[in-house]
Formats: C-alpha cells, sequence, structure tokens
C-alpha cells in the first residue's frame, strides 16, 4: 500500500472485496447495507446491473440465526432504493436489451446486488477482503483478540475500519501489529440513516488509510468530521459526560420530588427546553444502559483520573440500574425495549422508580397514567420560554436558525425552574465542548457541533448557547 494510495480510483477497488465483521447486530447490520448500496452502485455503473461476480461482500457474524433477518433487511432496503432511483437504474441497464420494464430492471438489480452478499460465521470469511469493517461488541478484550486473528487471516495491504464509539485506535492497532492499517469509522445509529461518521487516526494510522476513509465516506453519501484519538472521541466525549451530569441532578432532585418525578423532571427539560428530539434519559434507553457502561468503562480507563475537566468516569446510579436489570436498548424490528421507562409502540408509558429497585425481584414503573402523581412535579417546571417551538416543528422550519436565537435569548431571561434547570444543562454542555476543543480532541467548535446536531440531531451546537 503506497503512499499515494487513498484516491477515487483506488478506494473504488478496494470496495470489490469487503467484509463485515458482526454484521447481524444492528450496526453491523446497517454497515452491511451501506456498504452493499455503494458496491451494488459501482457494479451496476460498470456493468450495467450488480451481480457481474466482480464484487463480493463478506457478512459475518458468530449467530447464524441472525442471517435470515439480516438478508430480509438487505432486500427490503435494496427494493426501496431500485425504486426510487429507477431513473438511475434505467441509464445504468441502457445496454441491456432484455431489461426493459422497470419492474424488470428493479428485479435484476435486487436480485444481482443480493448476489454479492453471502454469510459467514467464521472471522475466515473476511480472508480475501480488502476492505473490513468492524462492528463486534465494544468490548477492547474481544476486539483484540480478533484483531490479531484479522492480521494473520487478511493480506498484509488489507484496510480495517472499525466502528468503536470509545476505545482509542492506536491501542487496537499496536495491539494487533497492524502497523497504521486500522482507522475508527464510527457510524451513528442507524446506519443507513444517520449522515455523521466519526473518523478516527490513532497515531500510527498511515496518511492513505486516512485519505481512504474520507473517500469512502463520499462514497457512503456520509459527512465525516475527525476526531482525535481520545476515549470517546467527540460524540461519546460529551454524550457520557452530560449523562453524568444528568444523574448528578437526579440525586439532587429525587428527595424533593421523588425518583420517577425527578427521570421524568429531567428528561421532559431536556427535550423541551432544549429543543431536543428527545430527553437526555430517553437517549440513554435508546443507546442501552448496558451499552453505555461499556463506553464509560472505555472512558474511566484511559482518561480517570486525568480528565481535563475533572470528570470522574463512573456513577452510582448507573450501577444500580445494571444490577437490577435495567438495560434498554433495541429489539431486531427497532422497538424500544424497557430501560428507564416503560414503552408502548416507542412512546414512553410510565417511568422507572429507583428506590424500588431490588435485583431479582422484577423492576418497578410508575404509570403516565398516575397524574396526581406527575401533576404537581411537572407544573413546577413552569412555562416554556416564549418562542418556543417543539423539535418536531422547528427541525423543518427554513428559518429556525433565527428562531433558536430569539429562544436561547428568552430562556437566558426566563426565571422558571423548568428554564434555570435548563440553563445548567447548556452552561454544562458548553464547558464539555470547550474541554473536547481545548485538549484537542475536536479541531474546533464547529466540529462538535457538526457531531451533535448530525449524530444527535441536536439543532445547535454548544458554543451557540452564549448566555
Amino acid at each position: 500500500m503506497g503512499a499515494a494510495e487513498g484516491g477515487d480510483a483506488l478506494m473504488k477497488e478496494r470496495l470489490r472485496s469487503v467484509a463485515v465483521l458482526g454484521a447481524g447486530g444492528k450496526m453491523g447490520s446497517g454497515i452491511a447495507w451501506v456498504a452493499l448500496k455503494a458496491m451494488a452502485e459501482q457494479d451496476a455503473r460498470e456493468n450495467g446491473v450488480p451481480g457481474s461476480g466482480k464484487f463480493a461482500l463478506a457478512l459475518i457474524d458468530a449467530d447464524p440465526a441472525a442471517f435470515p433477518r439480516l438478508r430480509a433487511y438487505l432486500k427490503s432496503q435494496l427494493l426501496k432504493t431500485a425504486e426510487k432511483a429507477i431513473g438511475d437504474l434505467r441509464t445504468w441497464a441502457k445496454d441491456r436489451a432484455d431489461l426493459i420494464e422497470n419492474a424488470d430492471i428493479i428485479d435484476a438489480y435486487v436480485d444481482g446486488a443480493m448476489s454479492l452478499a453471502r454469510c459467514e460465521t467464521d472471522a475466515a470469511g473476511a480472508k480475501s477482503a480488502k476492505l473490513v469493517f468492524e462492528a463486534v461488541f465494544e468490548d477492547l478484550g474481544l476486539k483484540k483478540e480478533l484483531y490479531a486473528r484479522l492480521k494473520s487471516l487478511c493480506a498484509p495491504d488489507t484496510v480495517f475500519l472499525t466502528n468503536t464509539s470509545s476505545i482509542p485506535i492506536s491501542i487496537l492497532d499496536q495491539s494487533a501489529g497492524l502497523d497504521g492499517r486500522l482507522l475508527g469509522f464510527h457510524f451513528y445509529n442507524p446506519p443507513a440513516v444517520q449522515k455523521l461518521v466519526e473518523m478516527i487516526s490513532g497515531k500510527r494510522t498511515r496518511p492513505e488509510v486516512t485519505a481512504l476513509g474520507r473517500e469512502l465516506g463520499k462514497a457512503f453519501g456520509k459527512l465525516t468530521v475527525p476526531s482525535n484519538d481520545v476515549a470517546g472521541f467527540i460524540g461519546n466525549g460529551h454524550f457520557v459526560r452530560e449523562l453524568l451530569f444528568a444523574f448528578r441532578k437526579f440525586r439532587e432532585l429525587r428527595p424533593i420530588h421523588g425518583d420517577a418525578e425527578a427521570l421524568l423532571l429531567l428528561n421532559k427539560t431536556t427535550q423541551d427546553f432544549l429543543i431536543r428530539p428527545m430527553g437526555v434519559f430517553q437517549l440513554l434507553d435508546y443507546v442501552g444502559v448496558d451499552v453505555f457502561q461499556m463506553i464509560l468503562k472505555v472512558m474511566k480507563t484511559h482518561l480517570d483520573p486525568a480528565s481535563a475537566d475533572g470528570t470522574v468516569f463512573s456513577d452510582q446510579t448507573l450501577d444500580a440500574l445494571l444490577a437490577a436489570g435495567v438495560r434498554g436498548g433495541q429489539l431486531g424490528s427497532g422497538e424500544q425495549k424497557d430501560g428507564l421507562f416503560r414503552y408502548e409502540r416507542n412512546k414512553i408509558t410510565a417511568v422507572l422508580d429507583v428506590a424500588g429497585l431490588n435485583a431479582g425481584k422484577g423492576i418497578p414503573y410508575v404509570s403516565l397514567g398516575d397524574e396526581a402523581r406527575f401533576r404537581k412535579p411537572l407544573e413546577s417546571l413552569g412555562a416554556l420560554p416564549e418562542g418556543h417551538v417543539p423539535w418536531t416543528v422547528l427541525a423543518k422550519d427554513p428559518g429556525k436558525k433565527e428562531k433558536l436565537t430569539g429562544y436561547l435569548a428568552n430562556l437566558a431571561k426566563a426565571e422558571t425552574p423548568g428554564a434555570r434547570l435548563g440553563r445548567e444543562f447548556l452552561d454544562h454542555s458548553r464547558k464539555v465542548g470547550r474541554t473536547l476543543v481545548g485538549t484537542g480532541v475536536a479541531a474546533g467548535d464547529e466540529d462538535v457541533a457538526k457531531v451533535l446536531m448530525n449524530g444527535f440531531f441536536h439543532l445547535y451546537g454548544p458554543a451557540d448557547w452564549t448566555h
């Protein structure tokens, strides 16, 4: 792999042979789709329709039970994409005399694309791949073992891209002796929808590998934001610190309002007063309480006790939640599992009673239908500041920047408890943003904003809070 590598032509050459490890998981299946789409389109441009035999995608997962669901997901995504892009498909297949009707072209495209993919249960299936995407559990030992094996299996010029959301790239690279052929390529969930990829170069990552990552981002239609190789990177560097702050606020508020009430108050404040798509604890459920704990442990290992802002990466409430079996996360169907909240069709219907947790004796929830219990605490937040517009509406508004400026100015002046609590979160977020920039994790405020606005769907960055 020479120093000149990294251009579009060489990226396309590597896309001919790709492997995805952990392909049966939620992130892995999304990465598999993103890779298959790019490969199928390239095959179609060159050969009319995919299925020329010149492209191969190995989908690797230790659980063979995941493959039927994975293949069904990929086929459904291909069909949706083909129907929307029939104009391109007709152009690519213009020399195919046997393909005239749109339905025939779509069928040929979907079937041909599916023929690119094969399912394997062993990492040996990645042996011939020129690009290997890894999306296994966020466990350092597991990843180290996997990369050591991949090094012995794959060609010496194979490039590896890890979806790790927190583990330093340099540690994985050095432990497996990959000699700079590993790049952090952190997709956000779900990869099929999310535009953001955090791209992390380790201390030894070769410049041509970083250049290749940028070209892949373009081929996948993603926004790549560079992050320095510090545990947690930009996205989790902010998210983890904010969750730890939220748990501290929970412990302050629980003696005043009660456990379920405090959780709901904080979630409502961070969603409504900060105009976000979901509150901080609902986001924790979405990520998964157990996944968050894994990320937290990685950051604790590599940043404690010398974190630049004094953060201690552990939390007693989080430990109690996990000990009692509170997990969150999603089912394979995409439905939200119960965590700090109980859900029906992804809507919150009940709130966890943390004080009632007792390992092995069930997880107690308080129904939102208990209006008498929640009415007074929720009313205590006060009215939303003037100019408030719900995230679902404002996110689609072309004039949202000006409206946000006015709203945040009003939030700064409002003296309701909800406004004051919201300001505490924004002050903390701004402090975290400054830490990420000041320690070189992010190149500047703009990169922090790009990650939060594209990866978490915030409507503004930490530095936009200037009050």
